[in-house]
């Protein structure tokens, strides 16, 4: 054990009030009356008793313990657990028959004092020593079990053991020797000598185990009960034979004790700190028997030196080795206890090291340690082939946002209970790997279709209905990643191949499996590079260029509006196509400050084109910035844009989400118009266009790639069924893809009104754009 003392911060409850520290009319009455009874006993005299025979000593006194008395019955009301309250009770009407008694002592001072009076005085003043030690008892901390309260009885008893032998030898032997009678027996003397003992050595221990809100008010009490025993101790031989000095000391050691139990009544609580200081050191509490051992043996030697020991120092020395004997083998299984506490710690905190607390499931550090350990079983030539599968539920985030965080760890529980079960049986394990990602580990698998079946088990597993406790149920769906090696080399590598190919799930449409192959790690590489470049390049908006595309009036042959297209000029790599860098900008969510950009960008180009709407693509991502609808009508007021001519575009896929309606509604709320882009290939309905009143619906581009051809009768029917629902609903159509003289006739012959393909014009950057249409100079204006 390190003797240093080490000091850590630990944290606790809030702090439950002020430390106002003692009252001060309590300090005053108490210095008040230490004050008087000191003069009182320095100025009087011993009478026939032996003591100081004083009124008003005495009276200071009963008043030191009428303050006790009423600190006590204050604690108890104070107080609320039921069992302190009596406990109180009891100790403040035991204390009110001490305050008796000093009271009596008061009316009349010849009666006597302490360790000498009548019978009744006797046995109540006794009871003070116990009564202080008996409070301690009830605002202790519980003991942890039956073995800690007997090895804190047995050190208590070899304590109080060790102090009688002492007093026997030094005070009470002689006294009884010396046959003084009437004046102050032995056994008077010895039972005032065992009480004040006993009830310093539980002081003592009590001390030890006090609660740090009380503590002030436990050394204040074992202060008091040492200058009791003291007190006592000086009184007894204050009547041996010989010479008799004044008995002040004494009486001083009396009072002194009366005014530190009063203290320790008064004295409120501490208020609870924020942080409760853990002391890790040397236990001195539990060295107290062994301490006291050390004067009972100087004692016995002397006393054998001497050649007076006596039977009752015998028995007193028998009867301390015969507790700490006791006390030894309770302190053993005590400790026995304490190591198999630490023991079931330890492991139960290595539990929670390696496991995940919501599924019960392995957490990335245990997969990791399992991995390592498959590691070095290969490099020992006992290795096996192992196949990885790296699980990610899809569009969870949706769940949490619109469900609730509570649905989504329920969620999140029963696919890892379906995962475990999966595996149950086999040599595999289940992981749960951070948030709502999973991994399966199947040793000795080194088949990829039984590896992308054991994949396509767990995706069927997880998107089995989860029953939730309203009654209700939810359906996810998962992306899977498989990979295989022959061989393990690196844990961490394993599971990195089977997240890419996870990866390369989600991109392909999501509720798939993919198996693991060398290109990916290219592809991941490339995906990696274009986002640190793409990030620096928009720290500048160097290289990414706003590029608009024509959209026409068919019937009247003239400038209908524009959309916006974004174009990255490298430095290097010459022009990257946005199908290249746009998904890592959706996905890393730089489509947001890109998103801005661009949307400057289109707005500042309208402005300088009289008349002219532009058009401009909105990603899921930026559909869910809570900043959208705030940016929008801060560029369009920056721009000086008119609301009616900036046009939003969306895919129809994103309008199944109630989130996406209420911030077009809210758009449409500025005066901004609304597009459907490539309409009829998503997951929309045409219930939905009813709730985007006024909308432009664009038809994709597959619809009108065929119209001139020979399988181009079913496109034009649908084209014709959609102008004439847009016409019923007041909405504008347009046809994109149209790259043909005889695409453009048959859509304008179908009631199609606006157009957009390269026939009609092809992108140009916003800059040429604006000069070729006679424009005004394109400015755009920054935030200042």
């Amino acid at each position: 054990m390190s003797v240093p003392t080490l000091r850590r911060a630990t944290p606790r409850p809030a702090p439950e009030s002020g430390d106002p520290g003692l009252p001060p009319v309590a300090i005053a009455a108490i210095s008040a009356l230490v004050v008087v009874a000191a003069v009182a006993t320095l100025t009087g005299s011993d009478g026939p008793s032996g003591l100081v025979e004083s009124r008003v000593l005495r009276l200071a006194e009963a008043l030191l313990g009428a303050i006790v008395v009423v600190g006590v019955f204050q604690r108890r009301l104070d107080s609320s657990r039921p069992g302190e309250r009596v406990a109180w009770l009891a100790i403040g009407c035991l204390g009110a028959a001490v305050f008796a008694t000093l009271a009596a002592f008061a009316v009349d001072p010849t009666m006597g004092g302490r360790l000498y009076g009548p019978f009744p005085t006797n046995l109540l003043q006794m009871a003070l020593a116990p009564l202080a030690a008996g409070g301690l008892l009830v605002l202790a901390r519980p003991v942890r079990n039956r073995v800690q309260a007997l090895r804190i009885l047995a050190d208590g008893a070899a304590i109080a053991c060790s102090t009688i032998v002492l007093g026997w030898y030094v005070a009470v032997r002689p006294l009884r020797d010396a046959a003084l009678g009437s004046d102050l027996t032995a056994t008077s003397a010895m039972a005032y000598l065992v009480l004040d003992a006993v009830a310093f050595a539980l002081g003592l221990l009590i001390l030890s185990r006090s609660r740090e809100d009380l503590r002030r008010t436990f050394a204040l009490a074992v202060v008091g009960l040492a200058l009791l025993l003291f007190a006592d101790v000086v009184r007894i031989v204050h009547y041996l034979p010989g010479p008799r000095g004044s008995s002040a000391l004494s009486e001083l050691g009396v009072i002194a004790a009366l005014a530190c139990f009063a203290l320790a009544v008064s004295i409120p609580r501490r208020a609870r700190a924020g942080a409760r200081e853990v002391v890790e050191g040397w236990p001195w509490w539990l060295t107290m028997p062994y301490t006291f051992l050390i004067p009972v043996a100087g004692v016995l030697v002397v006393a054998a030196r001497r050649g007076d020991v006596d039977e009752p120092m015998v028995v007193g020395a028998a009867a301390i080795i015969i507790v700490l004997g006791f006390r030894h083998v309770f302190a053993v299984r005590e400790n026995e206890q304490l190591n198999g506490r630490l023991r079931r710690s330890v492991q139960e905190l290595a539990h929670r090291a390696e496991h995940d607390e919501l599924t019960g499931l392995l957490n990335r550090s245990g997969l990791i340690d399992r991995l390592d350990r498959l590691r070095d079983e290969s490099e020992a030539g006992d290795g096996q082939p192992l196949a990885l599968l790296f699980i990610d539920v899809d569009r969870f985030k949706g769940i949490n946002d619109t469900l609730g965080h509570a649905v989504g760890d329920a969620v999140l529980h029963a696919i890892g209970g379906r995962l475990e079960r999966l595996v149950d049986g086999t040599s595999g394990l289940a992981a749960r790997f951070a948030g709502d990602e999973f991994v399966l580990l199947f040793p000795g698998i080194a088949s990829e279709p039984e590896a992308l079946r054991l994949a396509q088990d767990a995706l069927d597993d997880v998107e089995r209905p989860i029953a939730l406790n309203d009654g209700g149920e939810v359906v996810v769906t998962a992306s899977a990643g498989v990979a295989i090696s022959p061989r393990l080399v690196d844990g961490e590598t394993i599971v990195r191949e089977a997240d890419l190919a996870m990866f390369e799930a989600k991109s392909g449409g999501r509720a798939r499996v993919e198996l693991f192959e060398e290109d990916l790690r290219a592809r991941s590489h490339d995906r990696m590079q274009i986002e640190q470049e793409m990030r620096r390049a928009l720290q500048t908006c160097a290289g990414f260029e706003v590029h608009l595309q024509p959209l026409a009036l068919l019937n009247e042959d003239r400038l209908w509006g524009a959309e916006a297209l974004i174009r990255w000029r490298h430095p290097e790599h010459g022009m990257i196509l946005p199908g290249r860098f746009l998904p890592v900008a959706e996905e890393s969510g730089m489509i947001i400050p890109m998103g801005e950009h661009i949307l400057a960008e289109s707005c500042a180009a309208a402005v300088a084109v009289p008349g002219l709407i532009v058009s401009v693509n909105l990603s899921p991502r930026q559909i869910h910035d809570p900043l959208l609808v705030a940016t929008v009508r801060e560029q369009l007021d920056l721009q000086g844009l008119p609301p009616g001519r900036l046009c939003l575009e969306v895919t129809e896929d994103v309008l199944v989400d109630t989130r996406t309606i209420a911030v077009l509604e809210d758009l449409q709320g500025l005066g901004v118009r609304v597009a459907i882009d490539d309409f009829g290939i998503g997951a929309s309905s045409l219930r939905q266009l009813r709730r985007i009143p006024g909308a432009v619906v664009k038809i994709d581009r597959s619809f009108t790639e065929r119209l001139d051809g020979e399988h181009g009768g079913d496109d034009r029917v649908l084209i014709k069924a959609l102008v004439s629902i847009a016409e019923q609903l007041n909405l504008e159509i347009v046809a994109e893809g149209i790259e043909r003289q005889t695409q453009l006739e048959i859509v304008r012959d179908l009631g199609v009104t606006i157009g957009q393909g390269w026939h009609l014009g092809v992108p140009q950057r916003s800059a040429a754009f604006v000069t070729e249409r006679g424009g005004r100079p394109l400015v755009r204006r920054t935030r200042r």
